[in-house]
């Protein structure tokens, strides 16, 4: 006869709406009928041991959750910033919550690396403020990254603009890593509705997170974003609405720096023709700076180049243009592996764990853990990262 595990209905109901499935989608994917999934809820029935295991697999909890008195209280690590208008975000996902705690222990990692190795504090991490000038932080992001004024029209494409982007971030000691899903597990996706990207702020280790699911120029935008946050010494989650007007003081003021490093006002106003219609001038900016038109709209109505209204009106057509994009742009995986590695692991990060590996400071086994790939490969990817010939 079976045994049945005497588990805690609420820690069942919170687990469910914690991984937001319903119960419909639970009972496929434990092929259980609905209604004993309800009566379990309803605590007038108890799974078996092996479906309560399976219940906490496929829900991401550890199995002993099942048997608390009530549901965990579980904090994050660092603040949620994310600003949906008047709405209150809905509950980060097991998966990013899974997604975060890779990339600390990656950050925790690389920070030990960096004190073991003699590595100075990074002096510009905290260097300013919300109550700074946002020019005097823009000034100082370009300064300290080498990136010069008109930076994004020697780029010719996206794709190569947010890797000089990451590459020169790197270069002065932050880890960039941008992925659409949980390590290289295609099963498991990030969503752009729920998070763009985040921060975690160091000053040995301060590393940025960049969702890819999002479009290449929303990309842009969000780690130039992030940037800020490092700058004012704050970590966080973004969603990052150019809509909102109320958002937190946080987000707000690492838009403004974003729109500013990326589209120098005195740039802006030159490429801004009055002879033209909106479309024109809104599609002319957006291209030449890799940036979305919704970054241009936010960045004429805070300059006063147009009116609420017409922002309002803008804002809207440039929602329903995204919409259908979204509709006709999935991304695929594809590409070399290594290469797509060193974007989803950061290529800093990436020499500093087989540099490691190789020097017999750390087991090929961990450094397989710590960069998402199999212990046997990490020779091969040594040779692609230019440490062993």
């Amino acid at each position: 006869m079976a045994t049945h595990a005497l588990i805690e209905p609420s820690v069942l109901v919170w687990a469910r709406t914690r991984a937001q499935m319903t119960i419909d989608a639970l009972s496929a994917k434990l092929s259980i009928a609905t209604n004993k999934i309800e009566l379990w809820e309803e605590g007038k029935a108890k799974p078996t041991f092996k479906q309560a295991q399976k219940v906490a697999k496929t829900l991401q909890i550890p199995f002993g959750y099942l048997y608390l008195s009530k549901p965990p209280e579980e904090t994050l690590s660092i603040p949620d910033l994310r600003t949906l208008g008047d709405e209150t975000p809905e509950e980060l996902s097991p998966t990013f919550k899974e997604l975060l705690r890779d990339m600390e222990r990656k950050q925790q990692w690389y920070k030990e690396y960096a004190i073991e190795n003699k590595e100075e504090k990074l002096p510009f991490i905290g260097s300013f403020n919300i109550n700074s000038s946002i020019e005097d932080v823009v000034l100082d992001i370009r300064r300290t990254l080498k990136w010069e004024s008109g930076f994004a029209s020697t780029a010719n494409v996206k794709d190569a603009y947010i890797k000089e982007i990451s590459t020169k971030a790197e270069a002065v000691g932050i880890l960039i890593m941008r992925n659409s899903v949980l390590a290289n597990n295609t099963h498991k996706h990030l969503t752009v509705s729920e998070f763009r990207g985040f921060a975690i702020s160091d000053n040995y280790a301060p590393l940025i997170f960049v969702n890819t699911a999002d479009a290449k120029s929303a990309q842009i935008f969000t780690l130039a974003h992030e940037l800020a946050h490092l700058w004012i010494g704050e970590s966080g989650i973004s969603s990052i609405d150019l809509y909102n007007q109320d958002a937190d003081r946080i987000e707000k003021f690492c838009n403004k720096v974003a729109a500013e490093l990326l589209i120098p006002k005195n740039e802006f106003v030159e490429h801004w023709n009055y002879s033209q219609d909106n479309d024109k001038n809104i599609e002319h900016i957006a291209s030449k700076y890799h940036v979305s038109s919704f970054v241009v709209i936010r960045r004429a109505y805070d300059l006063r180049f147009i009116n609420f209204d017409i922002f309002q009106e803008l804002f809207e057509k440039a929602t329903e243009r995204f919409e259908e994009y979204k509709k006709e742009n999935k991304n695929g995986s594809g590409g070399n592996f290594y290469s797509t590695l060193k974007i989803r692991v950061s290529e800093r990060f990436s020499h500093a764990v087989v540099a490691s590996a190789l020097e017999g400071k750390l087991l090929y086994k961990d450094a397989g853990i710590l960069i998402n790939m199999n212990a046997s490969k990490i020779n091969d990817y040594a040779k692609q990262l230019g440490i062993k010939k």
